[in-house]
């Protein structure tokens, strides 16, 4: 059956206007707009927690793992303080190794530690210690000493004590802090009481005839075993990265540096300092802005180096910074 349809049917079932057609996808878009912009914003603060987290993180671990490796600054020498700051000769392949010509090179003092502030916003951090984990403590030559023009004494360290010494160590012979000191290697491990034996070696550490020093009663041996020198510095892209001295494990020792490895990302700065007792009570008093230790022929002489080095009992880096830009955050190392 048909039903009637009247006029107000009609007029009320017609459809929108083309105003409220426009006016219902603006305010569409001014929603999504609005809900975009607050995504946006949470997000963006989020970065930047996530970022300044990640910071502080790396900054703590690179802090830790320069307090780790400074703490042993000096381990095997340092316990005779009278040694510090002598100018090391080391000869390879009959080569001299300690010359400072290179970078890095092998190190020409011995000192716990050196910092180059060459870049004052970027030091570079440089400690020597030595590798053994046993044992390492400076033992004494004693009578009847070691003399190269000797026959009979040329291939013998008589010393009060042999312990932890194995083959292939480095050894260090020095008299005090302004003497030239020695390093040559054991060339077996002791089979005799208080005597380390060296044999000529020309292709390696022992050269004929060297140690050149005579070396007698009192005068030291630094068991350096594979040598801990490492290096730390910020990369150019804000890494904390690190250097290491290695000897080969083919059996022929020679000595080389790895190349930078980058440790710990978003470090721009590194600052350090030296502590030092000026009084001699054993307190440190005074904080000296970092300096390279004096050269042979340099203004300063090693036998002044040596005092220096004695005074100096610590390194200070004051805290870590974070700084934050643009949503990206770094670390620096005071």
């Amino acid at each position: 059956m048909k039903m009637p349809h009247s006029n107000l049917d009609i007029r009320h079932a017609r459809g929108v206007t083309l105003v409220e057609l426009m006016v219902g996808p603006a305010i569409g878009l001014l929603t999504v707009l609005v809900i975009a912009q607050t995504l946006f914003f949470s997000e963006s603060q989020k970065r930047t927690t996530t970022s300044g987290a990640d910071a502080q993180m790396n900054g703590a671990l690179a802090l830790y793992t320069l307090q780790r490796d400074i703490q042993m600054a000096g381990y095997g020498f340092a316990s005779s303080p009278e040694l510090l700051g002598c100018p090391i000769s080391a000869k390879y392949g009959g080569a001299n190794i300690a010359t400072g010509a290179a970078t890095p090179t092998f190190p020409t003092a011995l000192v716990p530690l050196i910092i180059d502030a060459t870049d004052p916003v970027r030091n570079t951090i440089r400690v020597l210690s030595s590798s053994k984990v046993t044992y390492s403590v400076p033992t004494r030559v004693i009578p009847p000493s070691y003399d190269p023009a000797a026959a009979s004494k040329r291939y013998i360290f008589p010393v009060s004590s042999e312990l932890g010494i194995a083959a292939g160590d480095l050894l260090l012979a020095a008299k005090d802090g302004s003497t030239k000191c020695e390093v040559f290697q054991a060339s077996a491990a002791p089979t005799v009481a208080q005597q380390i034996d060296r044999a000529d070696d020309g292709g390696r550490w022992n050269p004929a005839g060297f140690p050149e020093e005579t070396y007698t009663d009192g005068n030291a041996i630094v068991n350096l075993g594979s040598l801990n020198d490492l290096t730390y510095s910020i990369s150019a892209n804000g890494s904390l990265q690190q250097t290491r001295f290695q000897l080969a494990t083919d059996g022929t020792f020679a000595p080389s540096y790895t190349g930078a490895r980058d440790l710990y990302p978003n470090i721009v700065a590194m600052q350090a300092f030296y502590g030092k007792d000026t009084n001699g009570d054993g307190v440190i008093d005074s904080y000296d802005r970092p300096r390279r230790p004096p050269t042979p022929g340099g203004s300063r002489s090693w036998r002044s180096a040596s005092r220096w080095w004695r005074a100096a009992l610590s390194t200070r880096r004051t805290r870590s910074r974070r700084r934050i830009r643009n949503g990206w955050s770094a670390t620096s190392l005071r």
